[in-house]
Order: C-alpha cells, then structure tokens, then sequence
C-alpha cells in the first residue's frame, strides 16, 4: 500500500514539474459538442424566480402595521325616566277598592268618596 501511494504521489509532481517546464502551448480544453450542451449537460437553476426581485428589489416587501384606533369610550345619553303606574285590575275583590296605586282594604281604610282632582 505504501509502495502504491509513493507512486502516485511521484506521477502527480512529475506532471507538475512537467507542466511549470514546458514552453509549449497548453492542451486544448475538453468541451461537449453544442447539441450535447443545450439538452443534457448543462442546466440553468434559478434558485430565486427573477419576477421576485424585478417587483421587490430589495427583498421581501416589509410588513405594514395598522396604526392603533384609540380606544373612545361610549358617550352616556341619560333619558328621562318616565314612571308608569300599574294597570288596574278589573276588579280588586270583595271590600276592596282601587285607590289609583293599588287595590286597599275598605275595611280598614276610609275610601275617599268626594270630587275626583
């Protein structure tokens, strides 16, 4: 195994040493024939859509924060209150009368039996 590596280690500095030597011209460079080239071999990768940038140049677009709406408690109309008093019965019993609030006791209380105001 060591025999093997000092052998190549020995061909890859002759071909240094060889190529830094020479004056000649270099070696032409290996290239695909141009129908090889389009189909197979080569392939353009865009790793960013160009219509990204070409709408936002400068990266994605910033987010845009809505101002805060303060907060305006609801305005407190006070209505006047208009006080109603109970419907009257079609009849409060037996000894008892309307008196214009409530249904009393004519036994106990004296009806007023004058003029109505």
């Amino acid at each position: 195994m060591r025999h093997g590596l000092i052998a190549v280690v020995a061909i890859i500095a002759g071909l240094i040493v060889a190529a830094g030597t020479s004056n000649a011209a270099p070696a032409t460079v290996l290239t695909a024939p141009a129908a090889t080239a389009e189909g197979s071999l080569v392939q353009e990768v865009q790793i960013f859509p160009r219509r990204y940038y070409r709408q936002y140049p400068y990266g994605a677009p910033p987010v845009v924060v809505p101002p805060a709406v303060p907060v305006v408690p609801p305005a407190v109309v006070e209505e006047p209150v208009i006080v109603v008093p109970p419907p009257r019965p079609a009849s409060c019993g037996e000894y008892r009368y309307w008196n214009g609030q409530y249904c009393v006791d004519a036994r106990y209380n004296r009806p007023y039996l004058g003029p109505r105001p």
